[in-house]
């Protein structure tokens, strides 16, 4: 029998790797995408995912995936990957550029903005678990 605190962790027993290819494994493969895109592509359509959506795919989307993971019955750990799939997607993206050109994407150093990243989207995704805890609790109150 499954304890409430292993619930919290794990979330529920019944279709568990699926929820965690859906949410982790999707959305890692959406950021990779979307970075991919950024990095060899050229033209407006390379603009707008730079400017619009790399944003939102690293800052924003953590929480509200987190949130929807936690709602259909996704534990914390899974909320967890789920933030730090940008920091990791970027670090590693960046690293491989950095070792095909030989050229630094920018002044600061990887491991600062993947530690950055990752601090933010884990941060943002535990508030979007806690969140979407507090709902469910109302709901089912």
């Amino acid at each position: 029998m499954i304890t409430v605190s292993e619930r919290l962790l794990w979330g529920r027993q019944e279709g568990r790797v699926r929820h965690w290819s859906v949410f982790v494994g999707g959305f890692a493969g959406v950021v990779l995408l979307l970075l991919l895109v950024i990095l060899l592509g050229s033209g407006s359509g390379s603009r707008l995912a730079y400017d619009l959506l790399l944003p939102v795919a690293i800052f924003y989307a953590s929480p509200i995936i987190s949130a929807l993971s936690a709602l259909r019955g996704g534990g914390l750990f899974v909320s967890l990957a789920v933030g730090g799939v940008p920091a990791v997607s970027f670090g590693v993206v960046a690293l491989g550029r950095l070792l095909m050109t030989g050229v630094s994407g920018g002044d600061s150093p990887l491991w600062a903005l993947v530690l950055a990243f990752g601090l933010f989207g884990i941060l943002g995704s535990m508030v979007g678990f806690l969140v979407a805890r507090g709902v469910l609790r109302f709901v089912e109150a």
